[in-house]
């Protein structure tokens, strides 16, 4: 992943345990103090910060050609996300999740028909 964000002239930055109680926006920017390590994350995250939509989706794009594992967790940082750390980012994404998976649990017809 990093040799792609290079070959794109993109910066990326891993977070760190010990800088989950930092808000996004400053993580964004290079700031915050480490803290005592948190728990890890149980499957990895994107945040993309400062992509017009046409880069992002070039991305976006790349690392689906690039074949690697896929994360399914990515968000874009807003003015709304942009104070929270990255635990409550993932919180928010995995109740993101949820509503899609039951909304499309709605949607979907019936498996079996209801006998009479």
């Amino acid at each position: 992943m990093r040799q792609i964000f290079a070959m794109l002239r993109l910066r990326m930055r891993v977070v760190n345990p010990e800088q989950y109680h930092i808000s996004l926006g400053e993580l964004a920017v290079g700031k915050g103090e480490a803290g005592e390590p948190a728990e890890i994350l149980p499957e990895p995250m994107l945040v993309f910060c400062g992509l017009n939509s046409a880069l992002l989706h070039q991305v976006l794009e790349v690392l689906r050609l690039a074949q690697l594992p896929p994360i399914a967790m990515k968000a874009v940082l807003t003015d709304t996300n942009q104070g929270w750390n990255t635990q409550q980012l993932y919180e928010e994404l995995l109740k993101e999740r949820e509503a899609i998976a039951a909304q499309k649990a709605e949607q979907a017809p019936d498996a079996a028909p209801e006998e009479k």
